[in-house]
């Protein structure tokens, strides 16, 4: 289960004649009074030919302060300082120069502009060339017919304009306010001002030769001239301008915070602590310090390599940033500053005391601003502090959570992130796959990468000779897709590094650091399932009617493609005929005939059947605005009256969202959230053709409707593509948004979101569609381990003959990872944290079921794994704190639970404090109960009865140890403190299902995979850690979780007694049981709709449900299932003779089929017993014959 937190040309800005109009030449994504996050990623030379201020926002410069310089006489002919006050936007700083300072810049200004004179001719031919380029061939077939039609207008550039009508809704606040103005602005205009705009006379005289009663005319003097340079656009968009004012590509970037000072520095070779002795002289004397340009922004340092501009390290703030600790600080010369972190220590040379003073001051001064949350000590030892009013969306199982990870890559605007422990690329995020390979993973992210989103992915570079995830071929096949994925595996296994046997087990997807997934699920094969948990997969495709009054009849064509005449209907029928091989046998037992039916357009022209409406009064006004707009868009472009001929289009696009995505928009600003402002989502789809294709299946005297045709989505409508205009590579010839900084997010998320809406695919009625578990997506953990793992479509398990394991689920390294391995490296930029005050959530991006709770960022990690100077633990000291303070229950769902009490060997202290917990309750009486469930058998390849020995069996026999077997086990300690019934207070479960494969009976445990824990309907753990010291100490693997506390209540049951629960909690909590209780519409197997009327999830803790119905339920299920397939593990086999005898005997399913079904029939959900007496009388550790009693144990704790 996954929880998400909460989730060119030139663009210069001109003053023409250097007078006060401004005539903005815009990029794409970059718009008047913005700068977007994204141009962090552009190179250097796109973002000097761009310039570093704010498009259409004017340089105020104001000498305020001139004074001579009395702390040395090194400056004898600059002796005068100046203090500049400048102003752009909401952005004021100060910078102090001298008269070389302005004298240095007049003499490149002037070599500037003689080269620009030069360069003019060139240019202008340049663009005329690619204007006439793109003029021809740059444009659509569309375009290309418009033109033909109307040649006159089709010269014109047409300018949108507001529609009265959305003024009128402006007025509810129903659409955000925006400007749609198109500036124009040619090479000419900066010929022009090469020519026409004169630079004033720069005073050549030196400081030294004023007397001081005349600096104050200096001074106004330069500032006349300072103010001129910025008015001419040559000069001011030149870089060296930008550096003379302390300016950086980063300073003015809308989402990356305030500007709070900026400069070169000097920085020592390695940045480390240089101690005494032969290092120290070598690093202090011998090696030259780098020139650096530093930064400070609102959470973090960071510095520049001026030559490239790219960012070469960032300092985040944390609990140990200083400013010339006292442990660095020893021997700092008056120039010198050390700032330091968990991660780094950075030693740094000013030019002068002054500058020194003035850099730590600032730094200073943002640490107890916008820093101050980072400086204190966080709850439980985390490294993030909690966040209030936050949005937190649960999913149960991959299929919902991966439909939402998908809508939500698709409308990515800036940059995506993704952290998996494996990551396969050709897995399917929705399924069936009626598109397809739209939505297949390497698909999804190409064609982000497409639109210009940077994609960062972040994988763990496995032992080769023990894991066989081939991370490096998923390196290359998605770095090979686009350059603008970039994927590190990490870590290097080198001896000395101690990261043989641990992994980084992170599962995170990070979209725009807005919204965030964070879970137990892996984007790679075997984790796809949904609720019904199904064993087998063979590849069926099954019709419901969706009326009563369709009747579907077999259709007596022989040939495989055939035209028939009915009427006046042409009809045009193609037959695919495909043999059915028994897997066992290879024997042909059935064929199955696919006959597809396609009418072409009556007399060339096609109706458009009328549609339900789906939309509400308002949308269908807006629907009428956006066409009107889009209409101006074509003006003097006529629709033929003659259409081609369209192609039958089988599946139909529905507008409606399939993930639970509402069309309203909320935001959220400094944690607060605001006032609601509904935005209708534009529906701009011009409906489909009504002649679709049909199809009917004809299968051995059987007939039933199977799917049509699949196509995957085609953007043909005229108003997804006048959306589509909004890609940056046609930017120029569309319209352009110049819209206020503010609200440029929500909008692009808002024609993202419409984009969406026009891929649904209405699959309603559609059972399947071939198989849901394509090639290595069929697995079964137990029966065999993965294998070619490369060959994606490709079984590597009899799906004839086994069934699959269902999977159960819930669902800042960067930085650290360059670092260390691609520091030099520029195709790998450093990732910069945005600013927290920009933060806006549209609300497109919320779904049904979406709270609003607290949240701290939880983490196992230490310096391998993050290149900390600490462990990082604070995810076991939540479980810890969490088990302690319950006051009604705990219930957990984990792949693993190992954990015991005062032992050597397991460390985590989970069982003692549960332990301690129980006892409490037990001697006060409390009504007190424990909820976990942890898989049948561990998730590892191998046979639990052969001889030989395997992982299987270890980490079975730490298992065992934890709970039940031992003099440090949990239930023993529960008996010798007096407990004698453990079952009223705990319970171990686990879940196993069945179906049938080709009319035999099956069964299979389904995998629990979660890592989950939930307390009295408040709080709640999600994230990727599993109950042993390989997730909790903190310097193994490292982990992510969430800690979610419900801000929102409703009304609940504890224990009989009226209960405020939280909505994130309790909501999760009963969707759990009710899915293991099969109490769901589509559950499998069903549970019998009296059994299920008497079960009531709400109150977890009362007698009536723990005792008559989650124990009662668990324990007549094990019976079930042991009398009809002898299943095991069971509690009624304890040594490997027993074991070997339960596994000889025939079963119920064998003998008597007819017997087992009315047997199965009464199952009750999914939930059975976990078997804490299996094989008691065994011992399991490993053997020291066996590979695993050659590794430490520490690898399966």
């Amino acid at each position: 289960m996954e929880a998400p937190s909460s989730i060119t040309v030139d663009s210069s800005c001109d003053y023409t004649n250097g007078g006060d109009e401004l005539a903005i030449k815009t990029t794409p994504r970059r718009r008047r009074g913005y700068i977007p996050y994204s141009t962090i990623y552009e190179k250097q030379e796109e973002v000097r030919k761009n310039g570093y201020w704010i498009p259409g926002l004017q340089v105020e410069a104001t000498i305020v302060h001139v004074r001579r310089d009395v702390s040395s006489n090194y400056h004898i002919l600059n002796p005068f300082i100046y203090t500049i006050e400048l102003e752009h936007g909401r952005y004021k700083w100060r910078t102090i120069k001298r008269y070389k300072d302005f004298s240095a810049l007049s003499s490149r200004l002037l070599a500037h502009r003689t080269a620009e004179r030069i360069k003019a001719p060139v240019r202008r031919a340049r663009n005329r060339l690619e204007e006439v380029i793109e003029g021809n061939d740059g444009e659509d077939e569309e375009e290309k017919q418009d033109k033909a039609r109307s040649p006159t207008d089709s010269s014109t550039l047409h300018v949108l304009s507001k529609d009265p009508e959305i003024d009128e809704y402006n007025e509810d606040g129903l659409l955000p306010d925006s400007t749609w103005d198109e500036f124009k602005a040619d090479d000419s205009k900066m010929d022009d001002e090469l020519t026409m705009s004169s630079m004033p006379y720069f005073p050549m005289v030196p400081d030294s030769m004023i007397a001081d009663d005349h600096m104050q005319e200096r001074s106004q003097k330069l500032e006349k001239w300072l103010r001129a340079v910025l008015r001419i656009p040559i000069n001011r968009e030149y870089h060296e301008t930008a550096e003379f004012l302390d300016v950086s590509r980063y300073s003015f970037i809308n989402e990356l915070g305030g500007k709070y000072k900026e400069g070169k520095t000097k920085k020592r070779p390695g940045g480390n602590k240089v101690y005494i002795g032969c290092k120290q002289f070598c690093v202090r004397w011998l090696l030259p310090w780098s020139k650096r340009w530093l930064m400070v922004k609102d959470t973090y340092v960071s510095y520049v390599n001026p030559s490239n501009e790219e960012i070469r390290l960032v300092l985040l703030f944390d609990e140990q940033f200083e400013v010339n600790s006292h442990e660095l600080a020893v021997n700092l010369r008056p120039k010198e500053m050390v700032l330091s972190n968990l991660q780094h220590v950075l030693d740094l040379r000013c030019h002068s005391e002054e500058d020194t003073d003035d850099w730590i001051d600032t730094i200073k001064h943002v640490l107890e601003e916008t820093g101050q949350i980072w400086l204190h000590k966080k709850r439980y030892g985390s490294s993030f502090p909690q966040r209030l009013n936050s949005y937190c969306q649960w999913f149960v199982d991959a299929k919902d959570c991966w439909e939402k990870a998908a809508s939500l890559i698709e409308m990515a605007r800036e940059e995506i992130f993704i952290a998996d422990w494996w990551l396969s690329p050709e897995i399917f995020l929705r399924r069936p796959m009626a598109e397809g390979n739209y939505w297949r993973l390497d698909y999804a992210l190409k064609r982000r990468a497409e639109k210009g989103i940077r994609i960062f992915i972040l994988v763990y570079k496995e032992m080769e000779m023990a894991l066989g995830l081939k991370s490096l071929y998923s390196k290359k096949h998605l770095q090979g897709l686009h350059p603008n994925i970039k994927v590190i595996r990490h870590p290097d296994h080198y001896l000395g590094s101690g990261t043989f046997f641990w992994a980084h087990h992170e599962k995170l997807l990070i979209i725009d650091q807005l919204v965030a997934f964070v879970g137990g699920i892996d984007f790679c094969y075997g984790r796809w399932d949904d609720r019904r948990h199904m064993l087998t997969d063979l590849g069926s495709v099954v019709f419901e009617p969706r009326s009563e009054q369709v009747v579907m009849e077999p259709i007596p064509v022989d040939t495989k493609t055939k035209v028939t005449a009915d009427g006046d209907n042409l009809q045009k029928v193609h037959r695919l005929t495909e043999d059915i091989i028994d897997g066992g046998t290879g024997r042909k037992i059935g064929e199955k005939t696919t006959e597809t039916i396609s009418k072409p357009p009556e007399n060339e022209t096609i109706s458009k059947p009328k549609e339900p409406s789906l939309t509400t009064p308002i949308q269908q006004k807006l629907k009428g605005v956006m066409q009107r707009t889009v209409d101006r868009v074509r003006a003097g472009r006529r629709e033929s009256d003659d259409s081609k001929d369209t192609p039958a289009k089988p599946i139909q696009r529905q507008r409606h969202s399939a993930d639970g995505m509402e069309n309203t928009e909320i935001f959220v600003e400094n944690g607060k959230p605001m006032e609601h402002q509904t935005t209708d989502i534009l529906d701009t789809t011009e409906g489909s053709s009504s002649n679709e294709g049909q199809s009917k299946t004809v299968s051995k005297g059987m007939t039933t409707p199977t799917s049509q045709v699949m196509m995957e989505p085609k953007q043909s409508t005229l108003i997804r593509r006048a959306l589509n205009n909004l890609k940056p590579e046609k930017a120029r010839r569309r319209w352009r948004l110049a819209m206020h900084p503010s609200e440029e997010t929500a909008d692009e998320y808002i024609v993202n979101y419409c984009r969406l809406q026009e891929t649904k695919v209405d699959m309603s009625g559609l059972q399947g569609a071939g198989k849901l578990w394509p090639g290595k997506d069929y697995v079964n953990f137990v029966h065999k381990d993965f294998v070619d793992v490369d060959l994606a479509f490709n079984d590597f398990i009899n799906r004839y003959d086994t069934p699959r394991m269902p999977w159960h689920d819930i669902h800042s390294r960067w930085n650290a990872a360059k670092t260390e391995k691609l520091k030099s490296d520029s195709r790998y930029p450093y990732l910069l944290p945005k600013s927290y005050n920009s933060i806006r959530v549209p609300r497109v991006l919320f779904g049904d079921n979406t709270h609003r709770v607290e949240v701290q960022v939880l983490r196992s990690c230490s310096h391998w794994s993050s290149l900390i100077d600490k462990t990082e633990d604070s995810i076991q000291q939540a479980y810890l704190s969490l088990i302690a303070n319950a006051r009604h229950y705990v219930y957990i769902e984990n792949q693993f639970f190992v954990s015991m009490i005062n032992n050597a060997d397991v460390n985590n202290e989970i069982c003692r404090v549960l332990c301690d917990r129980i006892i409490r309750a037990y001697r006060e009486k409390e009504t007190f109960r424990v909820f976990v469930l942890i898989p049948l058998l561990p998730g590892f390849e191998g046979d639990i009865g052969a001889t030989s020995y395997s992982a299987l069996l270890a980490v079975l026999h730490w298992t065992m140890l934890s709970i039940s077997k031992g003099d440090h086990s949990l239930i023993q300690n529960l008996q010798r403190a007096g407990v004698e019934n453990v079952q009223k207070y705990i319970s171990f479960c686990s879940l196993r299902t069945y179906s049938q494969l080709y009319g035999k009976l099956v069964t299979e445990l389904v995998y629990i995979h979660s890592k989950l824990m939930i307390v009295d309907d408040m709080h709640t753990i999600i994230g990727s850690a599993n109950i042993n010291d390989r997730s909790q100490a903190g310097n193994r693997d490292s982990e992510v979780c969430l800690l979610i506390t419900d801000h929102e209540f409703v009304d609940g049951r504890m224990d009989g007694k009226a209960f405020r629960a939280g909505k994130f909690a309790s909501s999760l909590r009963t969707r759990l049981m009710r899915e293991h209780l099969g109490l769901l519409e589509d559950s499998l197997p069903k549970t019998s709709p009296g059994k299920a009327a008497e079960i009531d999830v709400t109150d977890p803790i009362c007698p009536t449900f723990y005792e008559d119905h989650w124990c009662q339920i668990a324990a007549s299920n094990t019976r079930i299932y042991e009398e009809v397939f002898r299943g095991y593990p069971t509690n009624l086999v304890k040594t490997f003779e027993e074991l070997a005898i339960w596994r000889a005997e025939k079963t119920m399913a064998e003998e008597e089929p007819e017997k087992a079904r009315q047997r199965l029939a009464e199952l009750v959900g999914l939930l059975v017993e976990f078997p804490i007496n299996f094989l008691r009388r065994e011992n399991l550790s490993p053997t020291f014959a066996s590979k695993e009693g050659l590794v430490p144990t520490s690898v399966f704790t």
